[in-house]
């Protein structure tokens, strides 16, 4: 998790300033609250923990090449949306690869994750919300937890029981949000209360939208960033059978 941490950090410096903290020494603060995890896993150790995980195939089923893992050992870190990927296909938890050795076995074995008042760690979701032709979610199962500042998420009005985090798939709202980009998700919100984006959900399927009311007709526009994407319009009818799973408060991805 930690190591998610320091990703988000150095790719999003400015933003997460806001939300981890306005000095940097906040994710400091927060490892020296939690010794067991000031420790991180190499790269190596990461890319050994997928390879056992994932058998020999390894590279094909993460869709990545030799010199990406070169280019994630000069960076001292693997991207976030590649341990998501890994947790996905494994059934393992992101902590399983991004944890110190022994420290995810002693999560599992007392199933808790404190919060130490200054930080609150977000359940992150097996969950991809389209940006495309759309997605189909079963069961959505823990992959692991980000650490969000608390004093900000209350600034948004979120809790761990209200927040959730899940995953993006497709590239119909790029170049605001991009495919493997991760949302930060406020699940309280169940109605159009005003324009925005949303994770919605339309036939069975999840997409993530920015939805406008048209009040001509009484129904909803929803929209995607791409241009290459129409708009869709929604009448009232129809509008009535969309599901607002969520409003999205917040985005990260790589640069």
């Amino acid at each position: 998790m930690h190591l998610l941490l320091r990703y988000w950090f150095k790719r999003k410096r400015f933003k997460l300033n806001r939300i981890l903290g306005s000095k940097r020494n906040a994710v400091n603060s927060y490892m020296q609250k939690n010794p067991q995890s000031t420790l991180l896993p190499s790269v190596d150790e990461v890319v050994a923990r997928i390879a056992d995980a994932l058998g020999p195939g390894w590279m094909t089923l993460m869709e990545v090449q030799p010199e990406t893992v070169r280019t994630w050992r000069k960076r001292g870190e693997v991207p976030v949306k590649q341990l998501l990927r890994a947790a996905r296909h494994s059934g393992r938890t992101v902590e399983h690869f991004s944890a110190q050795a022994g420290a995810e076995s002693r999560a599992e074995s007392t199933q808790v994750y404190q919060d130490d008042g200054e930080f609150t760690q977000i359940e992150v979701l097996d969950a991809c919300m389209s940006a495309g032709n759309g997605a189909t979610n079963g069961e959505q199962e823990v992959l692991g937890r980000l650490a969000f500042r608390t004093a900000w998420l209350r600034s948004k009005g979120l809790n761990r029981n209200n927040a959730k985090i899940v995953r993006v798939r497709g590239n119909s709202m790029s170049d605001r949000i991009n495919d493997g980009d991760i949302l930060l998700v406020d699940t309280s919100v169940q109605s159009l209360s005003h324009d925005g984006v949303y994770v919605i959900e339309l036939e069975g399927e999840d997409y993530v939208k920015l939805l406008q009311r048209d009040f001509s007709t009484g129904g909803v526009r929803v929209i995607s960033y791409n241009p290459d994407y129409p708009v869709q319009t929604l009448e009232a009818e129809t509008a009535n059978r969309l599901r607002i799973t969520g409003r999205v408060v917040w985005h990260g991805g790589e640069i």
